[in-house]
């Protein structure tokens, strides 16, 4: 939740917020990463803390239904807010003059299912009557609960998105200049011609070689052979049967199946290609 013009994070519920405003510049140091890396915010993450207000207040309302807040039915929601909000013309000292009318101009869906609607002003005042509702009718344990649920899944966001982008810088190294030795597995000069890169490892008492070749119509691709049929196809991978595709969830492309490919495996090094 980086927000550049904010020197805390201001937490509704609990003491003290467990992250502040720069986690991504913080992860980015955690991860290794230069410092001038720059992470996009991920869509989960909220903008600035208006935007984690709402989620904020949506998720008290979608945990309200449950019997751990001591409403035992969505019906009960609307019936405790009612009692709760401020009657015609009582001036309550925190009320900022809304609260009455949030709380009636709230819909069935909106409680029920926690999705605030209407314009961003309308939103915030109804986050800030929701929450001004839960401040007084639901234990306070409960909601400090929600908002650390709430941060937890903010740092993990930052950080799911923080070790994609070391992966991918990782992945672009890799492809420019592949190691000697990656994860157990060692490279060697591969005699064919359409072999851009090979490495050779033993993977459960097996000598394999997973390569990135072109094939004869010109694709790069990226598999893995068996290192016997790899040595009597001569290194030629158009001959030789390979033995899987190497696959990939961390990009795009041969060299970032390969690298995801070498670092699957709990493998032993093999010094030399079997003849």
């Amino acid at each position: 939740m980086h927000a550049d013009t904010a020197d805390r994070v201001e937490p509704t519920f609990l003491d003290e917020a467990p992250i502040g405003p720069n986690i991504d510049r913080v992860l980015v140091a955690e991860y290794g990463l230069p410092f001038y890396v720059d992470i996009d915010r991920p869509e989960e993450v909220p903008a600035d803390e208006t935007e984690r207000m709402i989620d904020l207040a949506e998720r008290v309302l979608s945990a309200a239904g449950g019997h751990r807040t001591g409403f035992g039915h969505h019906e009960e929601i609307p019936h405790s807010m009612a009692e709760w909000a401020p009657d015609r013309g009582e001036d309550r000292a925190a009320d900022p003059g809304y609260w009455r009318q949030m709380v009636f101009v709230l819909s069935p869906r909106e409680r029920n299912f926690g999705c605030l609607n209407g314009e961003p002003d309308e939103q915030v005042k109804k986050a800030k009557t929701v929450l001004a509702w839960a401040s007084d009718c639901i234990d306070a344990d409960i909601l400090e609960a929600i908002e650390q649920s709430q941060f937890d899944e903010i740092e993990q966001a930052w950080r799911d998105a923080v070790a994609a982008e070391k992966e991918r810088r990782e992945i672009e190294a890799f492809a420019r200049d592949p190691p000697a030795d990656c994860a157990g597995w060692s490279r060697f000069d591969a005699t064919h011609d359409s072999v851009e890169v090979a490495y050779q490892a033993t993977n459960h008492g097996v000598p394999v070689v997973a390569a990135v070749y072109r094939t004869t119509e010109g694709e790069r691709v990226a598999r893995e052979f068996t290192a016997e049929k790899w040595a009597r196809s001569g290194e030629n991978p158009h001959e030789a049967r390979w033995n899987r595709p190497c696959v990939s969830s961390a990009g795009e492309g041969a060299y970032a199946r390969l690298w995801s490919h070498l670092q699957t495996f709990d493998v032993e090094s093999t010094d030399a290609m079997t003849e």
